[in-house]
């Protein structure tokens, strides 16, 4: 842009600001020196994370991280005649084993 140099015009870099730029989803403008810049969002707690089906927020220290959700057999609701067992890391319905026990004869 062109600035008056007490009497004679001159050609001067225009300063850019955050405001001169448009970040991409994700990130935000920050001043880099006299530079604006996009840089990634750093998501501070578990409100500012959104995660994938399946999985969860943590936080880890201070960062928040999207973790798997582990399933119990408390979140599992068995048919009659059956009941949970955990096999492995996975809630399972298997039939429940009949004895004497449970069953009337005549």
């Amino acid at each position: 842009t062109c600035q008056m140099d007490r009497t004679t015009p001159r050609c001067v870099p225009v300063k850019l600001t955050c405001q001169d730029l448009t970040c991409p989803p994700g990130s935000t403008c920050t001043m880099d020196r006299t530079t604006p810049r996009c840089v990634p969002k750093v998501a501070l707690t578990c409100q500012d994370l959104t995660c994938p089906p399946g999985s969860t927020c943590r936080m880890e220290k201070s960062t928040p991280r999207c973790v798997p959700v582990t399933v119990t057999c408390q979140d599992l609701t068995c048919p009659p005649g059956s009941t949970c067992q955990m096999d492995r890391t996975t809630p399972r319905c298997v039939p429940v084993k009949l004895t004497c026990q449970d069953l009337t004869c005549p």
